[in-house]
Formats: C-alpha cells, sequence, structure tokens
C-alpha cells in the first residue's frame, strides 16, 4: 500500500501532496498550494508530470483539495489550480484534473456564523490588504493581518469552485469542523481516514456569543471604533480557529496535517478527541505547525506529540524555521532513545549548524534536505512511490 507525504518546493508556505491507495493505481490529494509563484514553478508542474504517467487518455483524479487555512502561503497555489481549469473550462479545452472535493473554510462563512456585522470585517481586510506586515491603526499584528489580507483570495476561491461546480466541504453540512464531544472520522476511501482535530466545533459555535459580547461592551460602536472591535475580534478568534488539522491514517500508519495552528489548540484537540494512548499521540508523520514558527508550539507540545519524521516547509522568511522551535522539539526527545529524522524543503545555515550540534551531543536526530535539483522531498511510509 501507498502511504506517502510529499513536501513541494513551496518558498515560505505550504503545498503538500499525499499519494496512497494501491501502489498500481495510487490516489491523490492537495494540501495548500503555497505562494504566489509557487502554483507555476513547483506544484501545475509535478500535478502535469503525474498526469501524464498515471492518467496520460484521462484527466487525473484529485480526491481532495485541501486549503488549511486563508493566507496567501497556502491559499495562492490553489487559486493558481482553479483560475487556470476556468479558463481552460472556458476556452473549451479538455480539463487535465478532476477535483471531486475541496476542503475550505472560507473567512465568511466563519464570520457568518458569528452573525458580525460585514462591512466592518470588509473594512479590516481593505486596511490590511493594503498594508506591509501589522497595521498599527487597527491593532493587528503581522499574522492576523495575513489572514485578514487573504480575504478576498477566499472569496475568489469560493467563486472559482461555484463555477467549476465542486463539491465544497463535503460530508460536513458547511464548515470542516470537530465536534465539540467525541470525534469525526472521515473515510475518504482506498484505506484512507481523517480524523478531524480543527477547527474546534464548539468554539465556531460561540463566535456568535463572542461577537455578541465584543458589541455589548460598545452598545454605540460605529465607524473606526467598530472596525477596531472587528480587529480585535478577528485577531482572538477567528485568526486562532482559522486551520484544518487531520489526523491521516492509512495501513496503520498516520500522519498529523496541522496547517498553521497553534500547538495549544492541537494539544487540546488531541486531548478532546481522545486519540492520545496514554498521555502522548505517536505518529508517523508531524507536518509541523506554521513553518517551524516558534510563536506556534512549546516544549510540552512535542513531547506530548512524538513522531518518527517531522516535516518543515519554510525557506527562511520571517524567520522560519526559528532555532527555538528546533532546541524545543530536540530537548523534548532528549531522553527518548529512538531515532528521529527532520526534513527540511530549504537547507539553512543556521538550522543546519544547530542540529549538526545537536548530532555531535549525542541526539538521536537525522536531517534530510530537499536536493538543489529537486521539486520535492518525500516520507514514504509504505511502498515507495515510484513517480
Amino acid at each position: 500500500m501507498l502511504f506517502t507525504l510529499e513536501a513541494l518546493e513551496a518558498r515560505h508556505g505550504d503545498a503538500l501532496l499525499l499519494h496512497y491507495g494501491d501502489s498500481g493505481d495510487p490516489r491523490l490529494i492537495v494540501i495548500d498550494g503555497g505562494p504566489a509563484k509557487v502554483w507555476a514553478t513547483s506544484l501545475r508542474p509535478r500535478l502535469e508530470q503525474l498526469k501524464a504517467r498515471r492518467s496520460p487518455g484521462d484527466p487525473l483524479e484529485l480526491r481532495m483539495v485541501m486549503v488549511s487555512h486563508i493566507d496567501d502561503d497556502h491559499i495562492n497555489g490553489i487559486l493558481g489550480l482553479t483560475d487556470y481549469l476556468l479558463e481552460l473550462e472556458d476556452d473549451g479545452e479538455e480539463m487535465p484534473f478532476d477535483i471531486d472535493t475541496l476542503w475550505h473554510n472560507s473567512f465568511d462563512d466563519i464570520i457568518r456564523k458569528a452573525k458580525a456585522k460585514s462591512a466592518a470585517f470588509d473594512a479590516v481586510a481593505t486596511a490590511a490588504a493594503s498594508a506591509e506586515g501589522a497595521v498599527p491603526s487597527l491593532g493587528l499584528d503581522e499574522p492576523t493581518a495575513a489572514l485578514a489580507a487573504s480575504v478576498p483570495q477566499g472569496r475568489r476561491l469560493r467563486d472559482n469552485s461555484n463555477k467549476l461546480d465542486l463539491n465544497v466541504n463535503r460530508p460536513f453540512k458547511d464548515l470542516v469542523a470537530a465536534p465539540a464531544k467525541g470525534k469525526k472520522t472521515v473515510k475518504i476511501g482506498d484505506g484512507l481516514t481523517f480524523t478531524i482535530l480543527g477547527p474546534n466545533g464548539e468554539r465556531l459555535d460561540n463566535l456568535e456569543e463572542d461577537w455578541k459580547a465584543k458589541l455589548k461592551k460598545k452598545k454605540n460602536a460605529r465607524g473606526a471604533e467598530l472596525q477596531q472591535l472587528a480587529a480585535a475580534f478577528l485577531d482572538e478568534s477567528v485568526y486562532n480557529l482559522s486551520s484544518i488539522v487531520v489526523l491521516a491514517e492509512a495501513g496503520g500508519r498516520t500522519m498529523l496535517l496541522t496547517g498553521d495552528a497553534r500547538g495549544d489548540d492541537i494539544l487540546k484537540a488531541v486531548r478532546r478527541t481522545k486519540v492520545l494512548k496514554g498521555e502522548r499521540l505517536h505518529v508517523d508523520i508531524l507536518k509541523v505547525p506554521h513553518h517551524g514558527s516558534d510563536r506556534n508550539v512549546s516544549t510540552e507540545f512535542f513531547r506530548v506529540i512524538t513522531a518518527d519524521h517531522y516535516v518543515v516547509s519554510a525557506n527562511g522568511e520571517h524567520g522560519n524555521p526559528d532555532v527555538p522551535t528546533l532546541k524545543m522539539l530536540c530537548e523534548a526527545r532528549a531522553d527518548d532513545d529512538q531515532p528521529y529524522t527532520v526534513y527540511m524543503t530549504n537547507k539553512l545555515t543556521k538550522v543546519d549548524n544547530f542540529l549538526k550540534s545537536e548530532q555531535q551531543a549525542g541526539r538521536k536526530v537525522r536531517t534530510v534536505y530537499r536536493a538543489d535539483n529537486a521539486r520535492s522531498l518525500r516520507v514514504d511510509l509504505g511502498d515507495p512511490l515510484a513517480d
């Protein structure tokens, strides 16, 4: 059986391919598409290569395209994919790819749950889209400003999906989310299942109450003040709820795919859904959250969730991956006799130097870097990926 995670060179973002099923007739899921240029330089060439090898006479089936959350470094390449398909459709040309299902929690759908005043959020998104980094006038930090600036991209992707008549968020009724109690496992088919760990359905359901509570404190908020409220709500609630997190399982092997979710939210999710064995969750692959940013993880996170393979997609932009993140990982595994491997889509001197120092100190950590001339790196958990 095939069960391979392929991390494309995606600059400072994520563009992942999940290959699974029968080695002679493999299935494919696309998870995020990276920022600008990644569609043209990495994702499209790789998909066209796979089509030529697997399905030369028919469209290549993409069992699912998942956007973990609306942020340019995840959604841009998926927009490129759907824009390309729409262009071909408009020109009456044959479709090279057939998308079965799109998982995408749009900003508008999340805000609709809060029954929030969309004009205020539109103003926040407009301000963020025209700014570089933080938006001091609205009190947004850089990650939240980036999410707000990506709101128009999320809307365009939803429009594209409607025009392409895609199934959106099937089998969920609206948002892809974990239930307040118990767990939600989706049978993808061909031996693959996804257990949804995030976003938290209960917190999504409470958005309306949270928004009303903010409005109650500022009963007569209008204009700029209402925008400030919307910015605070976006910062505290919507941003932290944005990432789809799944535990993928096939053939007795597991991958934890985290998007840009916060480590504390992931820990709460694995405890709430009881996927832990004792006090720990061990997976074969952990996609390290938020490109290895130390803002999203802690030593406790790496103690509770352990893996044989840690995948980091980053190129040094925004400081990612942070060396402190790798220090937390190595510290968490200090008393563990089992070897583990860190996979990097780009080799960075500061990271390489640190990991070499850990190896020299006797740590069990190994390193694998994407080769300079390679489009991606792969981690095979089943049969080796042949194409």
